[in-house]
């Protein structure tokens, strides 16, 4: 344990997560990071919004590559010898996917091998590609897991993903949510101090344009820990850091984009 001050720039690491509907423009949003202290951790098919951007790039591809992903990012990574101070993921939605797999290619015939003494075993009732009761318990730790790490790294980080719509059990309300399994899609927004919502509007001229909810409504999941947000903020990263951090924004040292 150490002793810290809240004005500790080691303590105003932001964690983002943006969720929103596919096509929405959550990738395009990343463009307005920049070029020269930005990763991408890409495990979506492609990045062709940012085609006319030159981010160094990390191709997630595997549940493997994630943990490697981590691990790599607890060091500081450097572009062009100088520290990256944002990790953007693109998506959180395909590290769930990759998760699963890992889970039904790999760990539960693991797991059936060691129980029958190598022997092969499918369980009753259940498809090969579905995960079991079991599975998705595994499921929900290794995602908490994994979003915490992330969440404890060293500089900013920004997760996209899909949204869905999600029904409280216990009240059967439906909610917006991020596209996440289970409790996982009502409870992970507890990690990340900014969660923010990407909708569709349009302009004082009438024309189509897209807005980051910042609030809950009761109906969308959405949370501005900083209170420095409006209720609606136009799709810019780097303005929203600077409204939340103050002049220097989303920068490393003075006059040093993020």
């Amino acid at each position: 344990m150490r002793k810290a001050n809240t004005k500790d720039r080691d303590l105003q690491h932001l964690r983002c997560l943006l969720h929103g509907e596919s096509g929405i423009g959550k990738t395009t949003s990343l463009a307005t990071l920049p070029e020269d202290r930005t990763v991408i951790a890409a495990a979506e098919r492609g990045l062709v919004p940012l085609r006319a951007k030159n981010y160094e790039v990390l191709v997630v591809e595997s549940w493997d590559d994630v943990r490697e992903l981590v691990r790599t990012m607890r060091e500081p990574y450097l572009i062009d010898g100088k520290p990256a101070t944002v990790l953007a993921i693109d998506s959180l939605s395909e590290f769930s996917e990759l998760c699963k797999r890992q889970i039904v290619e790999t760990d539960r015939k693991k797991l059936i091998r060691d129980r029958t003494n190598n022997k092969s075993e499918t369980p009753q009732g259940i498809y090969d590609d579905q995960l079991t009761q079991e599975d998705w318990g595994l499921y929900r730790t290794r995602m908490m897991q994994m979003i915490s790490a992330i969440c404890h790294l060293p500089m900013h980080v920004i997760f996209t993903c899909l949204s869905a719509w999600t029904e409280d059990k216990r009240t059967g309300v439906l909610h917006v949510t991020p596209n996440l399994n289970g409790r996982l899609a009502t409870e992970c927004p507890a990690y990340f101090d900014l969660v923010l919502y990407m909708e569709a509007t349009t302009d004082d001229q009438d024309r189509p344009a897209r807005v980051w909810r910042t609030f809950n409504d009761g109906t969308v999941i959405a949370k501005d820990a900083s209170g420095a947000l409006d209720t609606f903020e136009r799709p810019d990263w780097t303005a929203v850091f600077k409204k939340i951090l103050g002049s220097n924004g989303a920068k490393g040292q003075k006059g040093e984009a993020a």
